[in-house]
């Protein structure tokens, strides 16, 4: 798998830090069960420490694997910063945008835009309401609420 000499590197995950080291040893185990190969590599420190492979997590044989394996875990968690983030947005920032825009009223009251299609004064309208509630309306009560409110801003104007 690995050869004497070869460098090989393995990252630090608690200290983000990718470290080189030197396979320095092939040991190669029979046994009356088989036979089984383990690797030691040197350590980069003053004392050139030895370790056994088999204790790390992550060993790989090439820089550019190990720059890949960065960036893929650097974009997960810049996709769940992100994500988190678009979910607070939502909670505390969209509905408060749709309350206000319902707030806002232009000075006349009127809606402007294409007029109804001509209906039965009489005739029933069904209207969803954001809890789910279906209501029915009268068109000819709506009517009545904008004359009111027509001249209410008339009046007010007048005086």
């Amino acid at each position: 798998m690995y050869k004497v000499g070869q460098t090989i590197y393995t990252i630090l995950e608690d200290k983000y830090k990718v470290v080189p080291l030197k396979v320095s040893e092939q040991i190669i185990t029979k046994t009356l069960d088989g036979e089984s190969v383990s690797y030691k590599a040197i350590m980069p420190n003053k004392k050139l420490s030895k370790i056994d492979l088999s204790k790390l997590d992550n060993v790989y044989t090439d820089i550019n694997i190990v720059k890949n394996y960065m960036l893929q875990n650097a974009e997960a968690a810049i996709n769940d910063v992100l994500k988190e983030t678009v979910t607070v947005e939502n909670k505390f920032f969209k509905i408060k945008e749709d309350n206000i825009a319902c707030i806002n009223k232009s000075n006349d009251n009127i809606i402007n835009s294409l007029p109804p299609p001509i209906k039965d004064p009489d005739e029933k309208i069904k209207v969803e309401l954001s809890d789910g509630t279906t209501a029915n309306l009268n068109i000819k009560s709506i009517e009545q609420v904008l004359d009111q409110k027509k001249n209410e801003n008339i009046n007010s104007w007048w005086l």
